[in-house]
């Protein structure tokens, strides 16, 4: 009997020093795996779901086009869709704007925020172009409305406002800004012709000009 006991006793102690050894060898695993963890996660894309499982937001370079309504416009940018997978706001690279269910061409690649409305249509943002210039902008249905510029190339820097016209046929209303030593403040009419100016260069005199429809 006494035999058995020591047994029982050698078998506990045995048990105890490989449980002892076991989570010895664990925490060293996981020493050496955090001690090894890279500190840059590297991936190609992540998918956001909400609670239906569809996609809301995506990340990617360019990111996955599952459950996002637009097929065509990869590009390396953060992506928020609406509930039915149409485009709402976009960060990073812009993909070339849709108007009217069509896809045109920007005039130059453009990063920044672009927000769109609940059909998935661009209706304006933040961003700068590769061509120098930078814009803050709302637009209408129909084409651009408002517009912060500054343009690299021309020198321009300020603001414009433009009619609400037809598909296709732009018209700029108001321009207020700085370009070289004027400043200045423009009202056209209907037809893009100046009616109106006030401009002040270096420190010359402001000169106002008022001018009549139909006048050159």
């Amino acid at each position: 009997m006494e035999r058995v006991n020591q047994l029982e006793k050698q078998v506990k102690r045995q048990r105890l020093a490989g449980a002892v050894g076991g989570l010895l060898l664990l925490g060293i695993g996981l020493s050496s795996w955090v001690a090894k963890a890279p500190a840059y996660l590297r991936v190609r894309g992540l998918t956001v779901v909400d609670a239906q499982g569809r996609a809301r937001i995506l990340l990617g370079a360019p990111a996955e086009t599952a459950g996002r309504r637009r097929k065509d416009a990869a590009t390396a940018s953060l992506v928020v869709l609406g509930p039915r997978g149409q485009d709402r706001v976009i960060l990073g690279e812009a993909p070339n704007p849709v108007l009217h269910g069509k896809v045109y061409p920007r005039i130059a690649a453009s990063y920044g925020m672009t927000i769109h409305d609940s059909t998935g249509q661009e209706r304006g943002g933040m961003s700068f172009l590769d061509n120098g210039r930078g814009v803050i902008a709302l637009d209408r249905q129909n084409q651009d409305a408002v517009e912060m510029i500054v343009n690299d190339q021309s020198g321009f820097a300020g603001l414009t406002m433009n009619y609400e016209r037809p598909f296709g046929q732009y018209k700029e209303a108001v321009r207020i800004g700085t370009k070289g030593p004027q400043v200045w403040w423009a009202l056209s009419d209907t037809a893009e012709a100046e009616r109106a100016s006030l401009c002040i260069q270096n420190a010359q005199a402001p000169k106002l000009v008022l001018k009549p429809a139909g006048s050159k």
